[in-house]
């Protein structure tokens, strides 16, 4: 009884508040494994007055569902022929509970025996695996890790494609990326084939120093580039979709009079190569969920110096954010939940919403879901809320474009475009492709738009103009002939300078 009246004196909310009160519900626990599981997931997420539901589809390589190219979980408490996804979507949308796909993208696999399925990533691309077929991340002493190189195209393409299927496939409200960057344990992004694009790119040889500001940039690039792939491939295939991250905020927090500048030397931007405050100022999430995973008597001032810097840096998308329920005891964490509603003082600003880590473990005295947890919860909010609505999705003022660049049927990497208006109208953008020759911008002003291919500001191919609208994907492929010697009569002829190597000698038009 007291418990629910000190939050009843802390209740922050106004009633009928659009906000996201989300749980995220891990695979190495119960939660969705079974049609019972899952009935009684729902159950406690709309007695906490939750909204949306973060679950684990992929866990290390093996998933949670059955319309996809990897293999169901290796997982004793899980019937591999269950489609808890499919399941979980049915029954919570029935109830007005929103669903969002978890992958766990470049995290592997960390048992020291070999998955059993011989089509799991790691038997196939794994330790044993020789040159391109060789996906995982290194140091640079050559010791691998547990996790896929965002450097190498492949693993790269594989991640992402994957991802996408399942917003082919199912009737998802969003994608939730997770281990989206390089693992933590050591330095990492050795990879060869991924040094030798490094090297090729930027006219080196031999192995990238730790200490190279190029080779740290190269691997923070990787991983932003998946992001928007992933971001502007969901889109095209369906506009609604809702894609976010997980992103991390270890330690003290940004701190002293350029916040941005010491968000830039932590763990996140320097140590695992995750930008994803250049994420939300890009725009290619709708959200990101900083993990404000902090017991808070030993680190409340860590976490409420965290919340004040993401949430004044939403840009034109938006925060959620991630409170660790399993560090703290229950009032501790209403405690949380007050302080991130809790307005900024001088922009009035709040995050979109929250979400809870875990469904499994609600506190730090009780490993366990338990009531009293999922009470004091609903007894903050008061109210149910409904999803919050995202105007950019709802109500959208830009498009976004996106393509490959092919040469021969060769995907090319590091090629610079100029995407710019065929009317004069918006500002020209400067794009370079990923190394699955993929490019692409976001929330670019309604307009009729080409894409020029260009090196060394000599244009070599400009596509056919299309007109961008407001709330469209509007794809722009470039698929060019690759040729043994130019005919003499083709007067924008010229070298492809870009990677793999030795780079393909093109015939280009420019048309109109």
């Amino acid at each position: 009884m007291w418990l629910r009246l000190w939050c009843a004196l802390w209740l922050a909310l106004p009633a009928g508040a659009q906000q996201y009160r989300a749980f995220w519900v891990d695979a190495f626990n119960r939660g969705f494994k079974s049609p019972a599981e899952i009935e009684e997931l729902l159950d406690n997420a709309i007695a906490a007055k939750a909204n949306a539901i973060f679950m684990q589809a992929r866990r290390r390589g093996d998933v949670y569902y059955l319309r996809a190219s990897e293999p169901p979980a290796q997982d004793v408490t899980y019937n591999p022929r269950f489609d808890a996804l499919d399941y979980l979507i049915d029954r919570a949308h029935a109830r007005g509970v929103e669903v969002h796909a978890w992958f766990v993208m470049t995290r592997l696999w960390t048992s020291a025996t070999p998955p059993l399925d011989p089509r799991h990533v790691w038997n196939l691309h794994g330790p044993t695996a020789q040159g391109e077929d060789y996906w995982l991340t290194q140091t640079s002493a050559g010791m691998p890790g547990n996790s896929l190189d965002p450097g190498h195209p492949a693993a790269f393409q594989h991640l992402a494609d994957l991802v996408v299927d399942a917003v082919s496939n199912y009737s998802i409200d969003g994608v939730h990326l997770d281990y989206i960057r390089y693992p933590e344990d050591a330095d990492y992004g050795w990879n060869p084939t991924a040094v030798a694009r490094f090297n090729r790119l930027e006219g080196r040889t031999g192995l990238p120093a730790r200490t190279d500001a190029a080779w740290a940039e190269f691997r923070r690039r990787q991983v932003t580039q998946v992001v928007r792939q992933i971001y502007l491939r969901s889109l095209a295939v369906r506009p609604s979709i809702k894609v976010s991250a997980a992103v991390i905020t270890w330690g003290s927090g940004p701190s002293g009079e350029d916040l941005d500048a010491s968000y830039r030397r932590l763990d996140a931007y320097s140590r695992v190569f995750q930008d994803w405050r250049g994420w939300l100022e890009e725009g290619i999430l709708d959200f990101a969920i900083p993990m404000h995973y902090f017991n808070d008597t030993r680190n409340g001032a860590f976490l409420d110096r965290w919340l004040s810097f993401a949430r004044e840096r939403q840009y034109r998308r938006a925060v959620l954010t991630g409170l660790g329920v399993y560090l703290n005891p229950i009032e501790a964490t209403i405690s949380q939940l007050r302080r991130v509603f809790t307005p900024a003082p001088e922009s009035g600003r709040t995050p979109l919403g929250v979400a809870l880590y875990s469904y499994a473990s609600t506190n730090e005295n009780n490993a366990r879901r338990n009531a009293e947890f999922y009470q004091a919860v609903s007894d903050f909010f008061g109210e149910p809320s409904a999803v919050p609505d995202l105007p950019w999705k709802s109500a959208p003022t830009t498009g976004h474009i996106y393509g490959r660049v092919e040469v021969d049927g060769t995907r090319m990497d590091g090629v610079t475009l100029v995407v710019e208006s065929d009317t004069g109208g918006a500002e020209s953008r400067r794009l370079t492709t990923d190394g699955t020759g993929f490019f692409g911008t976001v929330d670019l002003p309604p307009d009729r738009y080409r894409v020029r291919l260009e090196t060394d500001s000599e244009t070599l191919y400009r596509t056919v103009a299309q007109d961008v609208e407001a709330g469209a994907v509007v794809e722009f492929p470039i698929m060019l002939p690759a040729i043994a010697s130019a005919p003499a009569e083709a007067p924008n002829t010229a070298a492809l300078a870009v990677s793999p190597a030795p780079s393909p000698t093109i015939a280009t038009r420019t048309t109109r």
